[in-house]
């Protein structure tokens, strides 16, 4: 039987409501990648009175996280609030910036619903509610996660648990669909998990037209998850994915380089911690994964815009609460898998030395991507 974290106990005992209410395995995931240690410390800084200066004011770009229930952005060591928390209970999560940079799509979750929204980038201004999933009656109400923009900036790849089987008991199991940004009743579903599964999270559109996305399963003892590729839309219970990882490395949290040749995951192999691997991505195949970072409760790896490594949350002091780390990854690091009979390539080098630590006192959300544009 797989023990459990303390992060991960204390986010059963907050979501009880929520699991009795939807019988649903994925919210484990989420409250589990919360900060639910606030709740015992002191709320932590706000990132937009933090002073640290050092090598997070080296980051290219401008980066977009949820803390605190708001979206705050981060340019040149400096963070801005982009959204306040809404309260009432509720708060925002998930930024996913357009291609363009103009354009955010967050998530306003509450207790029992959650939604798309779209936001002028640059001001903060909400422009248009894009899902409208809550239900005069909890029961029928919807969950919209993860939103991904196209590289076009004309469709959004998200995780939907639309449309619900009112039939079976708390079936809530999360499907990914794909919107029109401008015309939100223009909307397919890729996918087609198995019920009671949890379902398939965070979308990650491919050049190809395909998507990567995590896939989770229970199996009446224990929930894992794995990378799956699809190339084309699902149609009714034929799935034409096909999983990148194996079933016991329990790989998570996809996140596609910006050339598009390489994926970066989370991969627990059932255990207490996560390692952040990279892999090569070449049509349908994944290369040989390199662990990165090991050792540590990582979470929501996302690429530099010029590729050259990546950030993402882990616990960090007393408080336990997430903040950002940054890890370079060499190009020489990852080399194409060898061709059944061919020569083999040469030895691989050693990982990177222990990554580096940018914030100290703030507070992230985790179970929240991280949105990078250059």
């Amino acid at each position: 039987m797989k023990r459990w974290t303390g992060s991960r106990a204390l986010a059963v005992l907050l979501i009880l409501g929520v699991s009795a209410a939807f019988g649903t395995e994925v919210y484990r995931y989420l409250d589990s990648h919360r900060s639910t240690l606030t709740l015992q410390v002191p709320r932590l800084t706000d990132p937009t009175k933090s002073h640290q200066t050092g090598p997070i004011d080296n980051l290219p770009g401008t980066l977009y996280l949820a803390a605190n229930g708001a979206i705050y952005r981060l340019h040149a060591g400096t963070f801005s609030t982009v959204l306040r928390a809404p309260g009432g209970g509720s708060s925002w999560t998930q930024p996913a910036i357009s291609a363009d940079g103009q354009s955010l799509i967050v998530v306003q979750r509450a207790f029992e619903t959650s939604d798309l929204y779209l936001v002028n980038a640059n001001t903060g201004q909400v422009e248009e509610q894009l899902t409208h999933d809550l239900s005069r009656s909890y029961e029928f109400n919807d969950w919209a996660f993860y939103p991904k923009w196209t590289a076009n900036d004309r469709d959004v790849f998200f995780s939907w648990d639309r449309p619900k089987d009112l039939a079976a008991t708390y079936n809530v199991t999360l499907k990914i669909w794909e919107m029109r940004v401008s015309d939100p009743a223009i909307a397919d579903q890729w996918t087609y998990p198995a019920g009671y599964s949890g379902g398939d999270v965070q979308p990650q559109p491919l050049a190809s037209g395909g998507i990567v996305f995590t896939r989770y399963f229970y199996d009446q003892q224990t929930i894992y998850s794995q990378i799956w590729l699809a190339n084309q839309m699902s149609f009714g219970a034929f799935d034409v994915g096909a999983p990148l990882t194996p079933e016991q490395d329990d790989c998570s949290q996809p996140s596609v380089s910006p050339d598009g040749t390489e994926l970066a995951m989370i991969c627990t192999g059932g255990g207490q911690t996560a390692k952040v691997e990279v892999a090569s991505l070449e049509g349908n195949q994944l290369g040989t994964p390199i662990t990165v970072v090991s050792g540590m409760q990582a979470s929501q790896p996302t690429w530099a815009p010029d590729g050259s490594g990546l950030v993402f949350f882990a616990p960090y002091g007393p408080s336990g609460a997430f903040q950002l780390w940054w890890e370079p990854v060499p190009r020489t690091l990852l080399q194409p898998t060898p061709a059944p009979g061919s020569s083999p390539s040469p030895a691989r080098p050693p990982a990177p030395a222990r990554p580096t630590l940018l914030t100290t006192n703030l507070n992230f959300d985790a179970s929240s991507p991280i949105a990078w544009h250059s």
